[in-house]
């Protein structure tokens, strides 16, 4: 009997710790508009395109989870600031894309950076812009959602972003979400470290690039809530520009679980992630 239990609870403990299952439903929504300066209505004027490319969850472990579809649904559309747009009830990946489809719309049509513009839609008898041709007309937002990892129950999203209003380059970025599948609640990084402002402290020593290229002096707290685990380290990941030149790209900067546990600044959740 005392066999069969420990080998109960032992199999109770690898499926608590079992990545999740996730069932995702892939979908795209893309749509542009074409606009012109006011004094040159004729010209070769601006393509503006917007694309949203998701890989949705649909199920977690065979069960759909309001509180994910609602967490992400906010997170990633804004939905209470686009709220006709965004309704409380979306609850299948279908009805998600034809939200997304009017969202996508709207931010073309209301974008603060075509204001100034006489706006008109594309038309196809119009010909179409070549982005090789006239790279700096060719302005664009694209969004690309999808699972990156879970460890344990805890599951990680990434939203891609990258965008171009004409200048010198463009401007990306990757925003990481936390879910724990078995307490179906979102994780944020005050449920993994007991002191936020100790831990943003230890960053500039972890930050492996050269010192002219650091720029820690005007990091708080709230420009560290972008992060994910994987290999027994708590990762913080920075846009450019926010602690860095542009060239250094996307900065991650990684602290081992290990030393955060040594410090006393893991919490009773934190000190279960590998």
């Amino acid at each position: 009997m005392k066999t069969k239990l420990l080998i109960a609870f032992m199999l109770l403990a690898l499926s608590a710790q079992a990545a999740p299952k996730i069932k995702t439903q892939h979908f795209v929504v893309k749509d542009s508009i074409r606009f012109f300066e006011k004094d040159e209505p004729q010209g070769v004027g601006y393509k503006f395109t917007k694309t949203v490319t998701a890989d949705w969850p649909v199920t977690v472990n065979g069960k759909k989870s309001k509180a994910l579809n609602d967490f992400l649904i906010e997170e990633v559309f804004y939905a209470s600031h686009n709220r006709e747009n965004f309704p409380n009830d979306i609850n299948d990946a279908k009805t998600l894309k034809n939200c997304v489809k009017s969202w996508v719309h709207d931010i073309l049509r209301s974008n603060t950076m075509v204001k100034d513009f006489d706006v008109k839609e594309y038309k196809s008898g119009i010909k179409d812009i070549n982005h090789e041709e006239n790279p700096m007309s060719c302005w664009y937002e694209t969004l690309d959602f999808n699972y990156s990892h879970s460890v344990g129950n805890l599951m990680f999203f990434v939203e891609n972003g990258d965008s171009y209003y004409g200048g010198a380059h463009n401007m990306f970025a990757s925003n990481f979400l936390a879910f724990d599948a078995a307490l179906d609640k979102p994780i944020r990084l005050g449920d993994i470290v007991t002191n936020q402002s100790k831990v943003l402290r230890l960053l500039p020593s972890y930050d492996k690039r050269d010192a002219d290229n650091k720029w820690w002096k005007n990091i708080d707290v709230p420009d560290i809530q972008n992060f994910y685990v994987k290999n027994g380290k708590l990762v913080f990941v920075f846009p450019p520009y926010a602690v860095g030149p542009f060239c250094d790209g996307i900065i991650e900067v990684a602290i081992p679980l290990k030393t955060l546990k040594a410090k006393r600044l893991l919490t009773t959740y934190g000190k279960r992630l590998k």
